[in-house]
């Protein structure tokens, strides 16, 4: 019984041809486009991904699944584009990395349950990956970007909070910084609300993280901005320089890091959200009424009636304490926040 091609990938990719060889089922891509692990090794390479097949339970054709790995080994010498790749962006491991996210509470203790927050308040955030086998690899957060949709490529608004391999930039305009004590397999960071000017309340997190081993790397950090001595910090080492580049470029230029990306299964995308944001003085952006929580966790706890002079209390509370609306993205940086419009967010 022959295999349903319509059934079967390689990787991420389906079946390219059933006719260009007669009796044989094709996979012909680049590379990189079907999602390839890849380890290096001495003076080797070696890709390899799963071959998978899911029938329908279509009559006459062969009905049980099954996962074949699929290794290809290449003498680097004869491979120049694995070289290319440079090897500050390899890794030393095998399998695909499975990463979590939780928001926590103020000291991260324990998971907070919530899905929607006060503009300025304080948002405690805790990503992790399950590292199995993989104990002297580390997780970081290379970049960060705020955005009020879920597609980067189609927003015309986004946010800055963390970039250049690791620098909270966010951290020199507000409150927000990595939290201690470093982990091997999660990071901790805290930031206040934000949301855009002329969207809805809702905002998405893109995150860029990298598993890697720290004893070869000299780029990948958590560096934190302390505004209260005015110098960048490394996350578990405030004597290191290596967040001394956090105000100018650190390692690899955009084009170098594009080329090292390619088919590397330690660097992955995660978007969080949507997520809402509430303005504490009661003016909601247009579409708010449209807006979709957050799957998991319960809604964060609205003062009920009874509780309306508290209330007001909180917000004239929250405005002295700076929180402003419209303010802060006139401050920032130009080439930095590039197309912000950003509600402000202060301590």
């Amino acid at each position: 019984m022959l295999l349903d091609p319509r059934n079967l990938t390689l990787g991420k990719c389906p079946v390219s041809s059933t006719t260009s060889l007669h009796g044989f089922l094709v996979f012909e891509y680049g590379l990189y486009d079907c999602g390839f692990s890849r380890l290096v090794f001495g003076k080797a390479a070696k890709f390899f991904t799963d071959l998978v097949y899911k029938p329908n339970l279509a009559a006459n054709v062969f009905n049980q699944p099954f996962r074949q790995r699929i290794n290809c080994i290449s003498n680097i010498s004869m491979n120049p584009s694995v070289l290319q790749s440079t090897v500050e962006l390899q890794v030393s491991g095998t399998g695909y990395f499975d990463f979590s996210f939780l928001f926590m509470n103020g000291d991260f203790s324990a998971p907070a349950e919530v899905k929607e927050f006060f503009l300025g308040s304080p948002i405690y955030l805790a990503i992790s990956v399950a590292l199995a086998n993989h104990r002297s690899l580390q997780l970081y957060v290379d970049e960060c970007i705020v955005a009020p949709t879920d597609d980067l490529r189609n927003s015309t608004q986004r946010y800055v909070l963390i970039n250049n391999h690791g620098c909270f930039v966010d951290g020199k305009v507000a409150s927000s910084r990595f939290v201690e004590p470093p982990q091997l397999d999660t990071v901790k960071l805290t930031f206040p609300a934000m949301r855009f000017v002329g969207t809805t309340d809702e905002i998405y997190l893109h995150f860029r993280l990298i598993v890697w081993d720290p004893k070869t790397t000299n780029v990948l950090k958590a560096c934190s901005y302390l505004s209260d001595i005015n110098r960048w910090q490394l996350l578990g080492n405030p004597q290191s320089d290596l967040c001394s580049c956090c105000d100018s470029s650190c390692g690899l230029s955009s084009r170098q890091r594009r080329d090292a990306d390619k088919g590397n299964p330690g660097i992955h995308t995660m978007v969080l959200g949507p997520f809402k944001i509430h303005d504490p003085s009661g003016v909601e952006s247009p579409n708010a009424n449209d807006s979709k929580a957050l799957q998991s966790g319960t809604a964060f706890p609205i003062p009920p009636v009874a509780g309306a002079v508290f209330l007001e209390l909180l917000v004239l509370l929250l405005l002295s304490l700076g929180v402003a609306v419209y303010g802060r993205s006139v401050n920032q940086d130009r080439k930095e926040h590039e197309k912000t419009a950003l509600v402000a967010h202060e301590n």
